[in-house]
């Protein structure tokens, strides 16, 4: 089995680092120690941390929950709950710690660092379009009213998501993620 590159191991540890303890937390040496590769080897692969930084963003957004494989033949809507379903499971096993690093680094670091920001921003508005595309489908498919106003539903479904993780870390349960399924599923969508 062919060994990890250097530049890997670094993204993969700081994903990791970054996810548990923050992106100021982290140094340079903190990635690399948790890497096992050398301090100066990080500058060969990166600019600076905040390059690291919006590469981490890209690859967690890349590898999110959001994009599981889900059983075939799911309608619309009962497919944009088992996504929300997956990320739900994922913050539970993890005993509500951590969250999720795209709103981390977009509230620690949006007013800091513009790669940062305009990479929180792009998985965002990806993960957005994808909501909007359910929403359409489930519209086409008479699951939900053709009034909904759905590319600014979809944006705010994200976005409650986002304050619901946020308060599922502050108060370690699950009763925002509760809350957000009860008024989307029960109440907003039925």
């Amino acid at each position: 089995m062919p060994r990890v590159s250097v530049r890997e191991e670094i993204v993969e540890s700081a994903l990791v680092e970054f996810h548990r303890r923050g992106f100021s937390a982290c140094s340079v040496e903190d990635i690399t120690r948790a890497a096992g590769v050398p301090k100066g080897s990080f500058y060969n692969h990166f600019k600076s941390k905040e390059d690291l930084g919006a590469e981490v963003v890209r690859r967690y957004s890349a590898a999110s929950g959001w994009r599981a494989e889900l059983p075939a033949g799911l309608t619309p809507l009962d497919e944009l709950r088992a996504r929300f379903s997956v990320m739900r499971d994922v913050l539970t096993q993890r005993e509500f710690s951590r969250g999720c690093l795209v709103g981390n680094m977009g509230t620690e670091l949006a007013d800091h660092s513009q790669v940062i920001r305009d990479e929180v921003a792009a998985s965002l508005d990806a993960w957005s379009a994808r909501t909007v595309g359910l929403l359409r489908a489930a519209q086409a498919a008479g699951q939900i009213s053709v009034g909904l106003d759905v590319d600014r539903l979809g944006r705010f479904l994200v976005n409650a998501w986002e304050g619901a993780v946020t308060r599922t870390k502050v108060i370690k349960g699950p009763e925002a993620m509760d809350d957000f399924f009860a008024v989307v599923f029960d109440q907003l969508l039925r």
